[in-house]
């Protein structure tokens, strides 16, 4: 379990310090909002989503981890991404909302994770899901 948490933290850093890289792009976005959904907060989502019963300081942050490429992420996809309709996503004021909401439960999970209060945590996956669904049945019905 603990080289399971190690290298899933692991995963999470080098995603969340490949998404502060792609800040500096200059002309384009590093990736599609596709890519970085499936390869980054799928997997982000599915660790704050499947908590237990965290106890140790490493599976705490594991969990913190997971949040901050949550918030990462959607900060991201605010900006939008080299997909053939991300530009245009990006521009819609419903697409910056839903992201909005990802990133707010993001933090509320950060914050429940800080607390180590699970049922704050169990709370901000709730926050979690509810944008998520919505944002898939707007943009990408086919999930």
């Amino acid at each position: 379990m603990r080289q399971e948490q190690s290298m899933s933290r692991q995963f999470f850093i080098a995603i969340g310090l490949g998404l502060l890289a792609g800040y500096s792009w200059s002309s384009e976005p590093p990736v599609p909002i596709l890519e970085l959904m499936v390869a980054t907060v799928a997997p982000a989502s599915d660790t704050l989503w499947g908590v237990e019963d965290p106890q140790a300081d490493e599976e705490w942050q594991v969990l913190d981890d997971a949040a901050i490429t949550i918030v990462e992420a959607f900060e991201q996809a605010k900006l939008g991404g080299n997909g053939p309709t991300d530009a245009a996503w990006a521009s819609e004021p419903k697409w910056q909302a839903y992201a909005d909401e990802e990133i707010i439960a993001g933090r509320a999970a950060r914050d429940a994770i800080a607390a180590r209060d699970l049922d704050a945590l169990f709370a901000a996956g709730d926050l979690l899901y509810t944008p998520c669904e919505a944002c898939h049945i707007d943009y990408n019905p086919r999930l």
